[in-house]
């Protein structure tokens, strides 16, 4: 059992906000889900659309037909047309002017949804409530208890009375379908609720991601409005401060890293996250956060580039630039989470690596993870506590010995001292210097600093890096990373079921020290590998052979700013399955 709903209209007609409350009442009544926004690049107006598919079983990947759509206008049956089919139930409003609807072969339910509203509630922004408890009625078997809750938490500090009023003005919409599906003999989709018993919850990749950075003890974030990584800054400017800690939307991306390389300096975790064009404003901040060993994070929530690009549509095309972006001989860390719970853990994880290793750490997303939400793995106390801080080689103390800054050491590693430590002398610089952080253009002493930074990585093991077999004795490898990971996964045991193809997941997490000898050990013995990439090039199958790789591949990739579908996912996999390469 699998359906798809969807709202279309215009943005500001609460389209956003009415399927997140649809979301959460399927996640409420025990089903698995994946959401789909797609707005335009404007406060106000131009079509805006939310669908969630949802199913008993782990759902991901946007599928091409609808079940239910709710369409505002005459743009949403237009924008939708190529998702419906004869048996998809179209709710519209029946004095909205809809004349293209006479042309789609579906099942038309009018509803007086603007009239209906300004009846109950005087106003006929209320229509959203009225469709929401229409398209609500049309799954037999699903409680609406949830919905009702929502209301009631989102007017209550304005009236009870309003709160009456939008109550009612859902269940006239819910009422009005139920009496159109008895009247002309049209059965509901049936729902069953899941009952497997896991704990689940549901959230966005941002959210796992902010979430995950306040649960490391982040005290400081610092970020400026771009989409698709705002809702960040949103999250930690409302939150941050019961963690006792600090957000700041700074002038521009430049001021909120340098804020936030000068918040690690102090002895705080900080972070900062933005998009594209501001994560090119960062470049020099992150070489000086380098050269002066500063442990700092950044997420790139990535769009469709280069310039301004796509702000609103999904891409993976910022990862050859995560390794190599700077000038001079650099290192980072570069990681790719691939759902929320990735998200929160290897943020988590992130803060550690920054402050092990002292450098920067990378955490890279998409639109399509950011913004949009999934059913996920509970985040629990015993996650919490399996999650431990690790601060490095982080001093706070007065020492019995002599400690520099930058003091060679084994392991590059220097002890970090935090200013204003007793007995201890603090100097940086990012110009090139000795132990103690003053400035020398010294040949000997340069090149032994620039080898000290080199071997912190040298060792480096933190690579998070998995694999799973579909089937038994897989011959077919795939390698995807972020969300696409589990859209492949999903496409795959399809296969798997209906032609008995068994493959070998590969998802590399840590992008950056490369993990070219787990790839190889991975990819052995297998006679077709598949790169599946959100880019042009296909940038992870070029780092691939970068560092090494020796096996033949192929790549299915896409760039059109949308994110992959079900079919055209599956049907990509099983041409490629015996290419020969």
């Amino acid at each position: 059992m699998q359906y798809v709903w969807k709202i279309s209209g215009e943005q500001g007609e609460g389209i956003d906000s009415t399927g997140h409350i649809f979301a959460m009442n399927v996640f409420r009544n025990g089903f698995e889900l994946a959401t789909y926004r797609k707005y335009s690049s404007r406060i106000k107006g131009g079509n805006t659309t939310f669908e969630v598919r949802f199913s008993e079983n782990p759902v991901f990947a946007r599928v091409k037909k609808l079940d239910v759509l709710i369409a505002f206008d005459e743009n949403a049956i237009l924008v939708s047309k190529e998702q419906i089919k004869s048996s998809t139930i179209v709710i519209f409003d029946e004095q909205s002017g809809i004349t293209d609807l006479d042309k789609v072969d579906c099942i038309k339910l009018a509803i007086p949804l603007s009239k209906i509203a300004r009846d109950i509630t005087g106003t006929a922004i209320s229509k959203n409530m009225v469709s929401l408890g229409a398209s609500i009625a049309l799954f037999d078997g699903m409680d609406y208890s949830y919905v009702m809750d929502q209301i009631e938490k989102r007017f209550s500090k304005k009236s009870m009375e309003i709160v009456e009023k939008n109550k009612r003005a859902f269940l006239e919409g819910y009422n009005f379908a139920k009496k159109f599906l008895s009247d002309n003999s049209i059965l509901p989709y049936k729902v069953v609720k899941g009952s497997d018993g896991v704990k689940r919850m549901i959230m966005s990749g941002n959210e796992g991601l902010a979430m995950g950075a306040l649960a490391a003890g982040c005290k400081y974030f610092a970020g400026y409005p771009i989409t698709p990584a705002s809702s960040i800054l949103e999250f930690m400017v409302k939150n941050i401060g019961n963690f006792g800690g600090v957000a700041v939307q700074t002038e521009d991306e430049i001021s909120a890293i340098n804020s936030v390389i000068g918040a690690s300096l102090a002895g705080v975790r900080a972070m900062t996250a933005t998009s594209g064009p501001g994560f090119s404003l960062m470049v020099e901040a992150i070489g000086y956060a380098y050269m002066t060993e500063t442990p700092i994070v950044i997420a790139n929530i990535q769009r469709g580039g280069p310039s301004t690009g796509l702000p609103t549509k999904t891409e993976d095309g910022d990862i050859l630039m995560s390794l190599f972006l700077g000038h001079g001989d650099t290192e980072k860390i570069v990681i790719f989470p691939s759902n929320p719970y990735e998200m929160f853990v290897y943020t988590f994880q992130a803060f550690n690596l920054a402050e092990k290793y002292q450098l920067p750490v990378i955490i890279l997303s998409d639109l399509q993870l950011g913004e949009n939400v999934y059913t996920t793995k509970y985040i629990d106390d015993s996650l919490l506590d399996e999650l431990k801080v690790d601060r490095g080689k982080y001093v706070d103390y007065e020492p019995n010995e002599r400690l520099y800054r930058y003091q060679f050491t084994e392991d590059g590693i220097s002890y970090r001292i935090i200013p204003s430590v007793k007995g201890l002398q603090f100097q940086t610089s990012g110009n090139e210097h000795n132990e103690k952080g003053f400035i020398t253009e010294n040949s000997s002493i340069r090149k032994r600093m620039v080898e000290k930074r080199m071997r912190k990585l040298a060792d480096f093991n933190d690579y998070f890096f998995e694999f799973e077999d579909i089937g038994s004795n897989p011959k077919v490898a795939i390698v995807a990373y972020g969300i696409n990971y589990h859209f492949v996964k999903e496409v795959c045991i399809e296969i798997n079921k209906s032609e008995g193809v068994s493959f070998r997941l590969v998802k590399p997490v840590v992008l950056y020290p490369f993990p070219i000898e787990k790839m190889e050990g991975a990819l052995e013995g297998m006679d077709n590998i598949i790169f599946v990439e959100q880019n042009y090039f296909g940038q992870l199958r070029r780092l691939y052979y970068m560092f090494g790789g020796k096996n033949k591949s192929v790549l299915i990739n896409k760039y059109d700013g949308e994110p992959f579908f079900f079919e055209d996912l599956y049907q990509s996999i099983k041409e490629k399955l015996y290419s020969k390469v």
